[in-house]
Formats: structure tokens, C-alpha cells, sequence
């Protein structure tokens, strides 16, 4: 019981990890028997949108994290503006002049950041086991298409 628990538990991380017995040979001609089960991809053309989404990759953790901290600054602004026009018992508008800005101004700051973090590359990058590089993901008819066995792509 005890050497199946443990065998079990080395599966389960050679596979988690990408381990192999034998080297897997993923980039190379299909036999026509099994051209249906074939994912095609493209080397990643290194953009300069992909460079700008690399290049701020390492800190988007950061990045969300003055995200959400300006996010609660602004729900403070709010409940601030709401709560000195209850004391007054009456509308101000003016009181909503900064909050409604600074909603504005954070939305877009949102989107571009989000617009430069996930590319349209972000969503078709693939890796392929066995093979080293950018790929992503294209039509059969896309210039520099290679076919690939489905099991060896990996989102």
C-alpha cells in the first residue's frame, strides 16, 4: 500500500511537471492516419506589442495591486460624497465633481493596462512539449504553419 501511495504521488508530480521518460518529438510531418487529431501553430512573431506585454509582465502583480488600492480609495470618495449629502439632507452635485473623475480616469487606466498586458497573442500563445520557443496558434493555411499532435499542446 505504501509503495503504491508513494508511486502514485511520483506520477502525479512527473506530470505536473512536464517529466518524461523519453524525449517526445512534437514538431514533425503527420502521417495522413492522424492529420484529424493535428493542432496547427506559428512561431510567435515578436511584435512590439508582445514586447510591451513581456516587458510589464513581471509586474502586473504589482500593478494590480495599486489597481485595487486606487479601486478602494475611489469607493471611499464615494461614500464620502454620499455621506456629506445625507448630513445635509440635500443634493450637491459639486460634492460628485472628483469622485466621478476619478472614476473616469481609473476605468481607462484599467483598459489600457489591460490592452497592453493581454495581447491578441495572449490568448493563442501555446506551449508545445518537447519544443522550445513562442508558438501560437493557426490555420492550416497561415505562412510557416506546422502541425502538431493535439496531446502535445498545452495552453
Amino acid at each position: 500500500m505504501l509503495f503504491a501511495i508513494v508511486l502514485m504521488t511520483a506520477i502525479i508530480l512527473a506530470s505536473s511537471f512536464g517529466l518524461h521518460v523519453m524525449p517526445l518529438d512534437s514538431i514533425y510531418k503527420l502521417s495522413s492516419d492522424i492529420s484529424a487529431t493535428a493542432l496547427y501553430v506559428c512561431p510567435s512573431n515578436g511584435s512590439s506589442w508582445d514586447s510591451i506585454a513581456n516587458a510589464i509582465g513581471p509586474f502586473t502583480r504589482f500593478i494590480s495591486m495599486f489597481f485595487f488600492f486606487a479601486l478602494m480609495l475611489l469607493l471611499f470618495n464615494w461614500g464620502w460624497a454620499l455621506y456629506q449629502n445625507l448630513l445635509k439632507d440635500s443634493f450637491n452635485q459639486n460634492a460628485f465633481k472628483n469622485p466621478w473623475g476619478f472614476t473616469k480616469m481609473l476605468f481607462w487606466a484599467g483598459v489600457i493596462v489591460l490592452m497592453m498586458v493581454w495581447t491578441p497573442n495572449h490568448y493563442r500563445s501555446v506551449h508545445i512539449q518537447g519544443a522550445e520557443g513562442n508558438w501560437v496558434l493557426c490555420e492550416s493555411n497561415s505562412p510557416g504553419a506546422i502541425p502538431v499532435r493535439a496531446e502535445a499542446v498545452k495552453r
